[in-house]
């Protein structure tokens, strides 16, 4: 197994057991849009870039207050989403980036808050077939749809503003996944529709969802008790993941009662190898499944708070 791990402890090549740290700075958010390259962003709102070897570089540093969400709709073309709530675009892999004006515009932008006061683009998902249509959720605020590549946005009318992740279905691209903080939901229509997922699930502090790259129905979620000011007890975050394979009509809970969280962008399936499936947790505990996530084995620990991991 060769994957990234982006977290706390910056930037980590983690392969067979074998760790190459590749950067410092603390991590929230990557993609690797081509093969040989890997595109990060930071907790301080810069950009970090790994060519395939040697140590990554900083491209960027001035996207807001923290990189929380990529996203590459097209050969060159990224996305961006920050804290505060704004979203960058980049025509050059990465290198050089330019704020959208038009995100400034979304509707009902003026109600958009946070409890730590400020919204921010949680996750951001591109349309496989159309590089122009973009999805974002933001955090508190609710999930957007652009067909012109940011210029305008529309609000899908989701019933929770507590938006966490968004991701479009990879083997049916009309299909929407959401987590919320009041559960999951799903679109089969691109937004204009949606329907609960899982709602006799325990735990409905939804934030990672993983969606199957060639079985529409089959979709992993993470789950927590409640928001972060919960996990404060000797219990944690309670976290469950839950395997689904009929849209998330039915889950099974495959792992139980987490204390750590896992992040929304910490919890991956390998499109390469779908049979793969790693989560990683904010207390540095990192865990694989090679049967699709019916079963998961603790691979490794002690690696920070892990916020971001890319299959390599």
């Amino acid at each position: 197994m060769r994957i990234f791990l982006g977290g706390s402890k910056g930037l980590v090549l983690y392969e067979d057991g074998e760790m190459t740290k590749l950067h410092s700075d603390p991590l929230l958010s990557a993609i690797k849009p081509n093969p040989g390259r890997l595109v990060a962003g930071s907790e301080s709102g810069g950009i970090v870039i790994w060519n395939g070897d040697g140590e990554a570089r900083v491209s960027a540093t001035d996207l807001g207050k923290g990189v929380q969400a990529l996203a590459a709709p097209g050969v060159g073309s990224m996305f961006a989403g920050t804290l505060p709530a704004a979203m960058w675009s980049s025509s050059d892999d990465g290198e050089t980036w330019s704020e959208i004006s038009g995100f400034a515009d979304a509707p009902d932008r003026d109600r958009w808050t946070a409890p730590w006061g400020t919204a921010l683009v949680s996750s951001i998902a591109t349309h496989p077939k159309d590089p122009l249509t973009a999805f974002c959720g933001v955090e508190v605020g609710g999930a957007y749809r652009t067909r012109d590549a940011g210029q305008t946005w529309t609000d899908l009318g989701l019933p929770v503003d507590d938006v966490h992740s968004i991701e479009v279905c990879p083997a049916r691209p009309d299909r929407i996944f959401v987590t919320t903080g009041e559960g999951c939901f799903c679109s089969d229509d691109q937004g204009f529709s949606w329907w609960p997922m899982g709602k006799s699930n325990k735990r409905q502090y939804a934030m990672g969802l993983a969606a199957h790259p060639s079985e529409a129905d089959r979709v992993i979620v993470s789950a927590a008790k409640g928001p972060p000011p919960t996990w404060t007890d000797e219990t944690g975050a309670n976290c469950d993941i839950y395997l689904s394979t009929d849209c998330g009509r039915r889950f099974r809970t495959v792992m139980r009662n987490l204390k750590a969280c896992v992040h929304r962008q910490a919890l991956v399936i390998n499109a390469k190898v779908p049979s793969e499936v790693v989560f990683g947790t904010s207390e540095g505990e990192l865990f694989y499944s090679n049967d699709g996530g019916e079963t998961f084995d603790k691979e490794a620990e002690g690696l920070g708070d892990l916020r971001t991991i890319v299959f390599a």
